[in-house]
């Protein structure tokens, strides 16, 4: 029977050993799920280790020898360009860097850090703003690269990130983009200082610096440019350099570039009385002109047509002409010339050189005189210029002037247009809120246009005394524009400055256009909407269309209101409740009592702050009637001597004027 029993017990042995090994089995898998339970719900998560990204490969950092290294996020590699584009060896614990700041908003930045670019166009967010990347100094590699928008939020971040990621022996190198200052707080400067940062506290707008440093760093860091932005326009940042592992800084810190303008400064030496020109932070500014960085613009002949500026008796008025005309992006020196009568304003030659514009001496006195010898020195000088551009004195370009007539410039093969205005007669700064409209009007071109060269040739040098014997904004080609128009902007491209009256009586024309306030374009990057449609086969469809869109709004107004508005100068009468938020097309339909005048439109004008004068017509029309803007919304005002004024509903109008 034991023996029996053992025999039993010897083939049940191996079945009782799974059974415990199977027990073992459940019980640790048991154990090790309710471990990741507990991890799930009261761990920390897992940070992310750094790893470089090439191709379809991923090479973890650091190495094995080197411990570990954490990081807030995943850092992508760009482009792999070997040595950074050095064209030698970095020497023995160096290692090779680029940095870009790019030409413009459009030319992305660019850091390269041991032959692998890791911030770039879609690389690690490059962009806009700080751009950060923290190397190891042990491996002399990159280790983490962030950007941070500090023109559109606030810094927070960016100093979380230097207080964190940085570490002791880190190298840190930082680049801006576009424009940076708007809301780099002083505890994010205040850090970077500490880091080794002389110049960041004097950081302004759309100024381009950047700085290698290094946590740790005995002094300032020896590597770091402040380059300041002139009309907000940017010079370019784009170095290639060896940096050593270990940053020796600097005990004293560092002056910036001393700027040299021996020309600017001897010429202010003798004219302190052009003060900004000529104040001390400025007399050794180098005079460059502004590069074009819009590429769409690039190839237009409106960039080497020849600009002629008429001086008047201001030096100190012209100087600044000059300056806003040099800040023009794209600008070619070579092609300004500035017309002067030196017994009314003296050193005009030494002046010009300076900006390396050309000049004229003239000795005429009568405005027909001088644009007659304007226009033929510029034939003179440019005989194969097809258009000539004139500026009449003491104006002020908008940023992008020239932009803007490059924009619309092909509209001069339109036979209807006689020139493109850079100025709007009814540009005053309640109605005119919208840089990217354009208008086709029946005015006279002034204070700065651009004009097909054969228009004078054929149609004005015959006739220049009763042509142009007044400004363009008194009313020249009074002999007639032959049923042609001109190209006007809502908000003009340049500004006419104060002229005392000692040099020009306030006439009442004088007082209406020139003594309210005006609106001038200050954007760099406006777009024009809509030019193409300004050519005499489309502008009538184009109107048509606005006219007859089902989101165009009727005002419906009575001659008692419109009286009531024009004698306070209020248009509170008319409760308008225009919007901000979704600009609308608002027109104001009327009858002329009388259809020989625009007496109506004149007390439109009065009423809504057009340009008015008693003894003048209104000024922008087109066919009978009037565009202009309002808080963003396009005004229309339609009388009955318009073609569109059969268009329902606003041929049922009951308001007749005045």
């Amino acid at each position: 029977m034991a023996i029996r029993s053992s025999k039993i017990l010897r083939k049940l042995r191996p079945v009782l050993v799974f059974r415990h090994v199977g027990s073992l089995g459940i019980a640790i898998f048991v154990c090790f799920g309710l471990y990741g339970i507990y991890e799930f719900f009261f761990e920390e998560l897992p940070t992310h280790k750094v790893e470089f990204y090439q191709a379809n490969t991923t090479a973890p950092f650091p190495f094995k020898d080197h411990g570990e290294r954490v990081v807030s996020q995943y850092m992508q590699v760009g482009e792999i360009l070997p040595n950074c584009g050095l064209d030698f060896v970095c020497p023995h614990n160096h290692f090779p860097v680029h940095i870009f700041s790019g030409k413009g908003k459009d030319d992305m930045p660019k850091i390269c850090v041991s032959g692998k670019y890791v911030i770039q166009k879609d690389i690690n967010n490059g962009g806009r703003g700080m751009n950060m990347v923290v190397v190891d100094s042990h491996r002399m590699k990159a280790v983490n690269a962030r950007r941070f928008d500090t023109y559109a939020m606030d810094s927070s971040e960016m100093e979380l990130f230097l207080m964190r990621e940085v570490r002791d022996g880190d190298i840190l190198i930082g680049l801006t983009f576009d424009e940076a200052s708007r809301n780099l707080g002083a505890m994010a400067k205040n850090l970077l200082a500490d880091l080794g940062s002389s110049q960041i506290q004097n950081l302004q707008f759309r100024d381009q610096w950047y700085t290698v440093t290094q946590r740790g760093i005995d002094g300032f860091s020896p590597y770091e440019t402040l380059k300041p932005s002139k009309g907000g326009l940017w010079s370019p940042i784009d170095e290639h350099f060896c940096v050593p592992r270990q940053l020796k800084g600097r005990k004293i810190m560092p002056d910036p570039n001393v700027m040299q303008n021996d020309a600017r400064a001897k010429f202010c030496k003798e004219h302190t009385y052009i003060a900004e020109f000529c104040s001390v932070d400025q007399r050794n500014t180098p005079l460059r002109p502004a590069i074009l960085t819009n590429r769409q613009l690039v190839g237009s002949p409106m960039f080497s047509t020849p600009i002629m500026v008429i001086a008047g008796e201001s030096l100190s008025s012209l100087t600044l002409t000059l300056e806003t005309i040099l800040s023009q992006p794209g600008i070619q020196p070579r092609y300004v010339v500035v017309i002067y009568n030196p017994e009314l304003v003296k050193d005009v030659p030494e002046l010009c050189r300076l900006f390396g514009f050309s000049y004229k001496a003239i000795s005429e006195k009568h405005y027909f005189k001088i644009l007659e010898l304007t226009f033929e020195t510029a034939h003179a000088l440019f005989p194969g210029s097809l258009y000539v551009t004139v500026l009449e004195e003491g104006l002020l370009l908008s940023p992008d002037f020239l932009a803007y007539s490059a924009t619309v410039l092909p509209l001069l093969h339109d036979p209807t247009i006689l020139a493109i205005s850079a100025w709007n007669a009814n540009g005053f700064l309640n109605v005119s809120t919208r840089p990217d409209l354009v208008y086709r009007t029946e005015d006279f071109p002034g204070q700065a246009f651009t004009i097909r060269m054969a228009t004078y040739f054929k149609e004005m040098k015959p006739n220049m005394i009763q042509c142009c014997s007044k400004r363009g904004w008194e009313g020249w080609l009074e002999f007639g524009r032959w049923e042609r128009e001109i190209v006007v902007p809502d908000i003009s491209r340049v500004l006419r400055r104060p002229v005392g009256p000692d040099l020009e009586p306030v006439t009442p024309l004088v007082h209406a256009l020139f003594h309210r306030l005006r609106a001038t374009n200050l954007e760099i990057t406006a777009q024009i909407s809509g030019a193409d449609l300004l050519s005499a086969e489309r502008y009538e469809s184009h109107l048509a269309t606005k006219l007859n869109s089902s989101s165009t709004r009727m005002i419906r107004a009575s001659k008692e209101t419109v009286v009531k508005c024009a004698e306070t100068e209020s248009v509170e009468s008319l409760h308008l409740n225009l919007k901000n938020s979704k600009p609308e097309v608002l027109v104001l339909a009327y009858k002329e009592q009388d259809v020989a005048d625009f007496n109506g439109m004149k007390l439109l004008c009065r009423c809504f702050g057009l340009f008015f004068e008693d003894h003048s017509p209104p000024w922008g029309l087109h066919r009978g009637l009037l565009r202009f803007t309002m808080k963003g919304n396009e005004m229309i005002l339609l009388s009955n001597r318009s073609p569109l004024f059969v268009i329902p509903p606003f041929n049922g109008t009951k308001l007749i004027l005045p």
